[in-house]
């Protein structure tokens, strides 16, 4: 029988069809815990559904004098990433929007550390289940992927298949200094969409190589629930605050109502975060130019935050800053798109703000620890990327310098002042010992 070569050409396609390995995909259970979320103090796994809030039910059931904010609005995702690994060729994620401000979703996609994918879904696209195709850019690697989360939706994760041959690997993600970013809209992210990988908290703590919670909600007052909530979050070695201007606006306080509400806020906080230093940002550039019913003016707020971080630093706490917020921006941080939005960064200008308090943040000392002696005191400082260490009058000291992960990465007999340069940005434990006593201080190097 002879056949022709069409024929021919369509029974050696098929042959090769069935030569070639079939690409497989499994399903993940979604409580693999494997799947770690960082930005979430609240994470609710199951085998068919991951979910995640920035907020506690307490809070968001606060009564309406204390939450001072929107609950709809907080529950979104601002600042919250899934980590995982695996040497899976391919990762599709399925993400379904639930209960609250969903205004369309964008997500980004890191593989080991650097963006490798957007995922923008905006109108009715962002209405119904969302599918994230991502391909492995380290084929046959086992490869750290990091999912950001839409800043204004609230999604879950509701599926999630990996190549049949692959698995998630257990992995323990790096230690990092904690940074917690408390505000209203400016810090919750509009003006940049619904890309929290776009708003100034996630920039800054790129900067500083930090895990973030974002607590800001648009359209949040000074919020005696919001403070109270700090208690059960992570201790932090960074705080902003960056909230005031719908106070002016919007609740038509007074500046000594405003500086009441501020310093009770701060005082909840400081008690729940004692070891923070934290960054108190006064009103950024508006083209508002204040409450006509009250005649406020954003300078007067401005001025008497300042007043007010004096009055704590006075009280004895000198781990608070003062910025200056008109100062570090400018007409060209405000949205360009839109021109009657009188307060919200664009995207370039939280861009700019991150860098901002970044170098505002870098250039203070961040961690300063004294250590009782025997009759002397130890001091143990961190400054431009060195660990300083005054090993006092008594006698010679060894110094131990531990990364969190508990590797040593440096040592040294020391009699008088010696710094050592650690590697990165992080949390060190410097262990000071003599024959007599052992201490150890927590130090903060950005």
């Amino acid at each position: 029988m002879k056949l022709n070569k069409p024929l021919i050409n369509i029974l050696g396609i098929a042959a090769l069809l069935f030569t070639i390995p079939q690409v497989q995909a499994k399903t993940v259970s979604l409580d693999n815990p494997n799947i770690h979320v960082t930005g979430a103090n609240y994470v609710f796994p199951s085998h068919d559904k991951l979910h995640y809030c920035r907020f506690s039910e307490t809070t968001l059931n606060a009564p309406l004098n204390e939450m001072l904010f929107n609950p709809k609005k907080a529950r979104t995702n601002s600042g919250i990433k899934l980590r995982f690994k695996t040497a899976s060729p391919f990762i599709n994620l399925t993400f379904s929007p639930q209960e609250g401000d969903n205004r369309g979703s964008e997500f980004a996609v890191l593989q080991n550390g650097k963006i490798s994918g957007k995922y923008a879904f905006k109108g009715d696209a962002g209405k119904t289940a969302m599918l994230l195709e991502i391909t492995n850019d380290y084929p046959g690697q086992e490869t750290c992927f990091e999912v950001v989360l839409p800043s204004w939706s609230n999604v879950a994760l509701t599926n999630m298949e990996i190549n049949d041959k692959s698995d998630l690997m257990p992995f323990t993600p790096k230690a990092k200094p904690i940074y917690l970013a408390l505000g209203n809209s400016i810090t919750h992210g509009v003006g940049q969409g619904s890309a929290s990988f776009l708003t100034y908290p996630y920039l800054l703590a790129e900067k500083l190589d930090a895990d973030y919670y974002n607590m800001a909600v648009g359209g949040a007052k000074i919020s005696p629930a919001i403070a109270r909530q700090t208690a059960e979050m992570p201790q932090a070695d960074i705080i902003t605050i960056l909230i005031g201007y719908n106070d002016m606006m919007f609740n038509d306080k007074t500046v000594p109502q405003y500086t009441t509400a501020y310093r009770a806020f701060l005082t909840e906080v400081r008690k729940n975060q004692p070891k923070a230093t934290i960054f108190c940002i006064s009103l950024t550039h508006t083209r508002s130019t204040g409450n006509e019913s009250t005649g406020v003016a954003p300078d007067d707020y401005r001025q008497a935050l300042k007043s007010l971080i004096e009055e704590f630093k006075t009280n004895g706490d000198n781990n608070l800053v003062f910025v200056a917020g008109d100062k570090i921006t400018t007409e060209a941080n405000l949205r360009q798109d839109k021109l009657d939005d009188l307060t919200h960064f664009g995207i370039e200008g939280a861009a700019l703000f991150a860098e901002e308090l970044h170098h505002i943040i870098s250039s203070v000392t961040t961690s300063e620890s004294s250590l009782p002696g025997k009759g002397e005191k130890i001091l143990v400082h961190a400054k431009n990327g060195q660990v300083y260490v005054n090993p006092g009058y008594d006698q010679q000291k060894m110094v131990n310098i531990f990364n969190l992960e508990g590797i040593r990465i440096a040592s040294a007999n020391i009699d008088r002042t010696t710094s050592f340069r650690v590697p990165s940005k992080g949390i060190y434990l410097v262990n000071v010992t003599t024959a007599d006593f052992s201490h150890q201080a927590k130090i903060l190097i950005l």
